[in-house]
């Protein structure tokens, strides 16, 4: 049964009436998963993508699907949220935190329809409401009926996803037999590449949990110099943005080039440095400095690049 003309008139008025509403539900959605995502320390591979769905979009699947909608509310995807991830583990960390703070009304793993030999689309897909705790605030009270749609997912997987859509493969019977092969072997080499970072993942974090550096010398590497800033200069917040690769270049030129020779830097300027550093800076929040900050006052102060003063 499909919703006949009348009916699509006042769903459209409907439409028309919530629109704002779903606007705001979108941006604010928009703005807690950015907190939850800083906090957590879970790195986008892209910006977030949103939207509300257009009329014209409804009106389609109306026709097409022969949905058929009392309430424009109705609608699991009126706003819409994409994530996606260069990691798979934040991916996964993604998943518990959402899992964690909105109320669950649907969740799928569209990998689950496919065979073992089968190529397709790979996304996590949860349809939400938002929680009792977040209805309390005031500016999120309205919108106790409104659902929203999250997809989740990897680079890799998101590669997948728009290459086929551009090309009409969304399902196995679109391809021609003669191009099968070749999808086969892409889809094969997105999903290795998944696996491939979370092996990078891995052996990073075997190396830096293995070296010690206060007890081996080591040559300085950008995940050496985060681990011996955050041993031993803990005093950084997870919404600092830490170019540490360009601080390892700063250090070399500074002839600083080994753990050993990091360490008695922080040893001889840190305390100094952490009373000399102006409190008005970018670098600054609540009465802690970033690593990026430190390192950089630290090479100033050492090397006499500028005089600082006093508050």
């Amino acid at each position: 049964m499909t919703t006949d003309k009348s009916d699509e008139f006042e769903l459209q008025i409907d439409y028309e009436n919530r629109q704002a509403s779903a606007e705001r539900l979108r941006s604010a959605l928009v703005e807690q998963i950015k907190e939850l995502m800083a906090k957590n320390l879970i790195t986008l591979a892209v910006p977030i993508e949103s939207r509300v769905k257009s009329w014209s979009s409804i009106s389609g699947k109306i026709e097409r699907i022969n949905l058929k909608l009392k309430d424009i509310l109705e609608l699991n995807d009126l706003v819409g949220i994409r994530l996606i991830f260069l990691f798979k583990r934040d991916l996964e960390k993604c998943r518990e935190l959402i899992e964690e703070n909105l109320e669950i009304i649907e969740q799928e793993d569209t990998a689950s329809r496919l065979g073992e030999s089968q190529f397709g689309y790979q996304s996590y897909h949860y349809v939400i409401m938002l929680p009792e705790k977040w209805l309390s605030t005031p500016t999120l009270s309205d919108f106790a009926e409104y659902k929203a749609e999250i997809q989740v997912k990897t680079i890799a997987q998101h590669i997948w996803a728009a290459a086929s859509h551009n090309l009409q493969y969304k399902q196995e019977d679109n391809v021609p037999k003669t191009v099968r092969r070749s999808i086969y072997r892409v889809s094969a080499f997105l999903e290795t590449v998944d696996l491939e970072f979370e092996r990078v993942l891995s052996e990073r974090d075997a190396y830096v949990e293995e070296t010690k550096p206060d007890v081996q010398d080591e040559p300085l590497n950008v995940d050496l110099l985060r681990k011996i800033m955050t041993d031993y200069v803990p005093i950084t917040r997870p919404d600092f943005t830490e170019e540490y690769s360009d601080l390892l270049e700063e250090l070399s030129n500074c002839k600083i080039k080994k753990t050993s020779e990091l360490l008695n830097f922080i040893n001889e300027n840190l305390e100094a440095v952490k009373e000399e550093l102006p409190k008005e800076s970018d670098y600054y929040k609540d009465g802690i400095f970033s690593h990026t900050a430190l390192i950089r006052m630290m090479i100033m102060r050492k090397f006499n690049i500028v005089k600082f003063e006093q508050d």
